[in-house]
């Protein structure tokens, strides 16, 4: 039973993501998967976000802030929606059997990139959505997973139910010690009429493919980056399993970029928040360089993060300046410092270069060469 599930899912994900190019991997600077609204097709951008860096966040936002728990699941459900808008999933106002095949397609892209053997069940009258898994990213490192396991589910689904009152649990968790995980989304209501106890989080905020978006996000070629995450898999320098990327141990997963200012946007509202995510950010930044072996900040950043879908990255010494075209971008970019991303690239330079060096200085402008960022001490 064991090897046919295995090769079910693996042949579904070549089928499905590998083979008519939905996963684009093969340009230095950018991740993106390939989406068809109405007669047109685009590009959303996409991330390889390290796994280690959202296990250490949530065990510090829920140790350090006061409600972090809710803090953080609010962080998921807010991404979870701003994500489908902005991907344009199927909702429960048009056909039955569209929504239905939809959720299907959407479990198996979270087995092959998120998890191992899920299973999952709808209750379409009840709005009501059930999910196990094994191995699933980030809760099974913590006993927690708000921002990936309850959080975005209840985001996706509350977006493909129309319903803003749905929130999800998760009942299970194999990081606290259970046979699998397993979470439950439906409207809030029916949580508790289960006696389950749901946190209540309302107003999300859609993401728009608009013309904005997709001049901003628009695939460029690189002026400075080499890699590719493609080529960097070739060469062995990552290791690429059914959609599960790792360097030397630490796992990557593929996440789509707004997560990044959601985080950055909601933590900055709490005391400490910001401070956090910098913290934290920073150690996976020295973290990481350790493992690398390198002993050249700017070239392992030049290999690493453009791989990882993070734009096309130049790195100057004396006095230490990135710069960086074709970032990411959404329309919360003016709100938002880019502190998780500056944190890693502070950790890796302080590591690499043995001076503490943490970049505080941000400059943000739009261009021929899209959104970019200047970052200095």
């Amino acid at each position: 039973m064991g090897m046919v599930v295995k090769d079910r899912i693996v042949s579904w994900f070549v089928q499905n993501i590998v083979l008519p190019k939905v996963e684009r991997i093969d340009n230095p600077g950018f991740i993106t998967i390939t989406t068809t609204t109405g007669k047109e097709t685009v590009n959303i951008r996409e991330l390889f976000m390290p796994e280690r860096l959202l296990i250490d966040l949530e065990n510090e936002i829920s140790r350090t802030c006061e409600a972090g728990d809710l803090l953080l699941y609010s962080c998921g459900k807010r991404f979870g929606y701003a994500y489908s808008t902005l991907s344009s999933f199927p909702t429960i106002k048009g056909s039955r059997k569209e929504f239905m095949d939809f959720a299907y397609f959407l479990v198996r892209w979270v087995e092959s990139t998120y998890a191992r053997r899920i299973s999952h069940s709808i209750d379409y009258e009840n709005r009501t959505f059930r999910m196990s898994m094994d191995n699933y990213v980030v809760c099974r490192g913590n006993g927690k997973g708000w921002l990936l396991g309850a959080g975005g589910i209840a985001g996706i689904w509350s977006y493909m139910t129309s319903d803003e009152t749905v929130e999800a649990v998760q009942t299970k968790c194999q990081g606290r010690g259970d046979p699998r995980c397993e979470i439950v989304a439906a409207p809030s209501r029916l949580l508790t009429a289960d006696g389950l106890k749901p946190f209540t989080v309302r107003g999300m905020e859609a993401l728009a493919l608009d013309k904005q978006y997709l001049e901003a996000n628009r695939t460029r070629p690189a002026k400075w980056a080499c890699h590719s995450l493609r080529s960097l898999i070739d060469s062995g320098f990552f290791r690429y399993s059914r959609g599960q990327v790792t360097f030397k141990d630490q796992r990557f997963f593929l996440c789509e970029a707004s997560l990044m200012y959601v985080l950055e946007k909601e933590l900055a509202k709490v005391r400490g928040g910001r401070k956090a995510l910098l913290d934290v950010a920073i150690g996976f930044g020295k973290q990481i360089a350790r493992a690398s072996g390198s002993r050249d900040p700017a070239a392992f950043i030049a290999d690493l993060f453009p791989a990882l879908g993070f734009g096309d990255i130049l790195v100057e010494k004396k006095p230490w300046k990135i710069l960086v075209n074709c970032f990411p971008w959404t329309k919360w970019a003016d709100g938002i410092d880019f502190v998780m991303f500056r944190g890693m690239l502070s950790g890796v330079v302080s590591e690499l270069s043995g001076e503490e060096i943490t970049f505080n200085k941000v400059q943000k402008y739009t261009s021929a060469d899209g959104f970019s960022l200047v970052f200095q001490r």
